[in-house]
């Protein structure tokens, strides 16, 4: 899980600077007043264990133990928040008769709301161990703040902060959204819970929480720009270029966002074709099945000819040639009865191979739908390079995407070259390699102006092969 890293800012600012200007006497006074007081209220209690009022005062001077900025007193006793929480429930319990509950039982529960003496105590303690690094001891209090003040956002932030410093993933999770329900706007907050559900493979939770905080924030290009690297991500092409197109009406000289326009039209153009290479390649299985099983009906038939004139021999041979022919007849049907085996294994390859491929009607007609889409798309995709160039005419990547664009194109027909035989090559190789070079030349001038703005090894090589191809006599420097 990515973590979200925050500055935690200690709840207690006000007290903390207080605490910071007082005078020393002063401070060492308000530290022996606090240790005296849990001391009394100790003993107290002790003393008289059924009466509320004393249980009271006793949460009270333990809450001020947890609250006093000072950590060197805050530490003498670690769980002194949490004790003073069950002093709480044990004075609510005495002062409760009936189900009614008595004047000190609503004072003692008081203590509870929102951001009263419990929260400011264990807030305070969870401060002073982040400031530590025990990130487990801080959680243990930040949290229990948040159980108390149910709607408060500060507590809620940092206890998913500090879940996920001491790895308690699910709780950071749970700690953050609760921190969104009730109101939260932090921005780290919002990436960070976005990330969670990210890794998660929740997708529309995170897009949708990315849009959320777009809501917040509309002017923050961090947020559009995460939410179309999520998009890309999990691979919703269309919709990363429905919101890009977007972005590029309402500044469209943004050459950044022109190039990626051309690029994510380059990823759905290769999409397409893996679809179409699917059906072809379940195509071309059929008809491989095809092929092997006639070529091995084609050798059965020569097995099956030698076989008859093999019998006609053996009635015509002298007895002592019986036992040599009859070998070869044996050895002719365990042939022919291992071909019917191997052909009925082809058979259901066959079989499963035409399965797989559907209807082949179908199948051509869907190429052909999904061809029409790349040829379309291939048309427009140059101009949003173009675009770029038009606002910055030096921009690099738009020049190399051009000449890679038309390079690739190229390689493409160089493929289709290179797989012909002899003969298809004599009637139809000229023009196929016209075409090549048709697409090599429209990728050179865009290569030899990405050349002058920055000196590329790759690219004077992709160059130095194009001018070989072309048999063109020029240097790359």
């Amino acid at each position: 899980m990515k973590k979200v890293v925050l500055t935690l800012i200690t709840v207690a600012m006000a007290a903390g600077s207080t605490f910071a200007q007082a005078d020393k006497a002063l401070v060492e006074a308000q530290k022996k007043s606090i240790v005296e007081a849990v001391k009394k209220t100790d003993e107290a209690v002790k003393k008289a264990p059924t009466k509320p009022r004393l249980w009271l005062e006793r949460a009270v001077a333990y809450f001020d133990l947890a609250s006093f900025p000072d950590s060197t007193l805050a530490n003498t006793d670690l769980d002194a928040s949490f004790k003073a929480l069950d002093y709480i429930a044990e004075a609510v319990k005495l002062d409760t008769k009936e189900g009614k509950k008595g004047s000190i039982a609503k004072d003692a529960e008081k203590l509870l709301d929102g951001r009263e003496k419990a929260y400011g105590a264990l807030m305070n303690m969870g401060v002073i161990k982040y400031q530590g690094k025990d990130y487990t001891s801080s959680f243990r209090y930040m949290s229990k703040a948040s159980e108390l003040a149910a709607k408060d956002t500060i507590s809620a932030m940092y206890t998913g902060v500090v879940a996920q410093l001491c790895q308690k993933d699910a709780e950071a999770r749970s700690a953050y959204e609760k921190y969104m329900n009730i109101g939260g706007k932090d921005v780290a907050i919002i990436y960070g819970l976005a990330q969670i559900y990210k890794a998660a493979k929740e997708e529309d939770k995170a897009i949708a929480l990315i849009d959320k905080g777009i809501e917040i924030y509309p002017t923050s290009k961090d947020l559009r720009n995460e939410k179309f690297n999520m998009l890309i991500a999990f691979n919703r092409i269309d919709q990363a270029i429905g919101q890009l197109k977007e972005t590029i009406a309402k500044d469209p000289k943004d050459v950044m966002n022109l190039f990626n326009l051309g690029l994510l039209y380059e990823n759905k153009i290769n999409t397409l074709k893996e679809e179409v290479n699917k059906i072809a390649d379940a195509s071309n299985k059929v008809a491989d099945a095809r092929r092997k099983i006639a070529s091995h009906k084609d050798k059965a038939e020569v097995y099956i000819d030698e076989l008859k004139r093999t019998k006609a021999k053996l009635k015509t041979v002298k007895p002592n040639q019986k036992p040599v022919i009859q070998s070869q007849i044996n050895k002719l049907e365990a042939s022919i009865a291992k071909d019917n085996e191997e052909l009925k294994a082809l058979e259901g390859e066959k079989a499963e191979a035409e399965k797989a491929v559907g209807d082949e009607a179908a199948n051509k007609a869907k190429i052909a739908e999904l061809t029409g889409k790349i040829d379309a798309l291939k048309q427009e995709t140059p101009t949003f390079y173009e675009r770029a160039l038009a606002v910055d005419p030096a921009y690099y990547d738009a020049l190399y995407q051009m000449g890679a664009f038309y390079f690739n194109e190229g390689a493409e027909i160089k493929r289709v070259v290179n797989a012909m035989d002899m003969d298809t090559y004599k009637k139809e190789g000229k023009a196929v390699e016209e075409k090549l070079a048709a697409k090599y030349q429209q990728a050179i001038p865009y290569f030899e102006r990405a050349l002058k703005v920055k000196k590329d090894e790759d690219l004077k090589e992709i160059l130095k092969q194009i001018y070989r191809d072309l048999k063109i006599d020029k240097q790359v420097d």
